[in-house]
């Protein structure tokens, strides 16, 4: 044999000693995966809450307020109710008050680095309660002698700030507001109807700040006490239709005011920003009223 041959055998010997080497002792590379977590499962449960009388002694239910809780969710950073009635919470625990009989859908969302998860409710109101118009409800009303409001010329009729209660970003100066927002009016009856009569048109802030004819049809209004951001009595106003959210004075307010101040004829309210759909963004109006004599 050649020492060529001898060379080539030596090679092929090497080649193949290799090969299995490799098939016998070689794990091939196997990256590891990286592990996300899932999506948080929402879980919520609710209750009437226990009427009491004046000395605090639990006398029954009070079948027209809830209170509702959420399950603990590890990593939550973000949660939010929607209540159907006009009211939200970013509570774990809150309550909600329905004085008008009916069904209401109930969602409860809440996001982790995960994702979102949400639940839902039915929550079943079996009586109107019928107060009497008196107090808070006669002075946003009138009763029986139906008020009508609009805005106010005063200075920081319409008031826009960061935060509750700011108003550092635009102040409406002394009869500043244009006149199809003048001719506007608002109406609130003793018996839960929220009418706006916009004569004809509204200042629509989502295409650019101009006059656009819509029609707004008749909505309803909850008028709760100490559900404010601290503490004020509140109006949650129902969507006008359901792709039209309820709101008062400005279309990118509500649907949810604080009453900052009520009187026989002035009305002050307060309430976030709002996209045109229910959906709360950052800043808060603060809105000056009269009544229309």
């Amino acid at each position: 044999m050649d020492t060529n041959m001898n060379k080539y055998i030596t090679l092929a010997s090497i080649a193949l000693g290799v090969v299995l080497y490799s098939l016998q002792g070689c794990k091939p590379y196997e990256e590891e995966g990286i592990d996300l977590p899932g999506a948080p499962v929402a879980s919520i449960s609710w209750s009437f809450i226990d009427a009491v009388d004046s000395l605090g002694q639990v006398v029954g239910i009070d079948s027209n307020r809830v209170e509702f809780s959420a399950a603990d969710v590890e990593g939550s950073f973000l949660q939010l109710w929607d209540f159907g009635n006009g009211q939200t919470s970013d509570r774990q625990l809150d309550t909600a008050y329905y004085p008008v009989e009916g069904d209401y859908e109930v969602s409860y969302s809440v996001h982790t680095a995960g994702g979102m998860g949400q639940a839902n409710e039915t929550i079943t109101i079996d009586q109107t309660l019928e107060l009497p118009c008196a107090g808070m409800l006669e002075l946003l009303t009138g009763c029986e002698n139906q008020k009508t409001w609009k805005f106010s010329d005063e200075i920081g009729a319409i008031a826009v700030g960061p935060d509750p209660y700011s108003t550092e970003w635009y102040t409406s100066p002394p009869a500043g507001l244009e006149s199809f927002q003048n001719d506007d009016r608002y109406q609130f009856t003793e018996d839960g109807v929220y009418l706006y009569n916009n004569n004809g048109s509204t200042m629509n802030p989502f295409e650019g700040y101009v006059e656009t004819e819509i029609a707004i049809d008749p909505s309803t209004y909850f008028l709760t006490e100490g559900t404010g951001t601290s503490g004020e009595d509140q109006i949650s106003l129902s969507p006008f239709s359901e792709d039209l959210c309820g709101f008062m004075g400005v279309w990118d307010s509500g649907p949810v005011y604080d009453i900052l101040e009520l009187t026989e004829d002035r009305l002050v309210i307060h309430g976030p920003i709002q996209t045109g759909d229910c959906q709360q963004s950052a800043g808060w109006f603060t809105l000056i009223f009269v009544v229309d004599l």
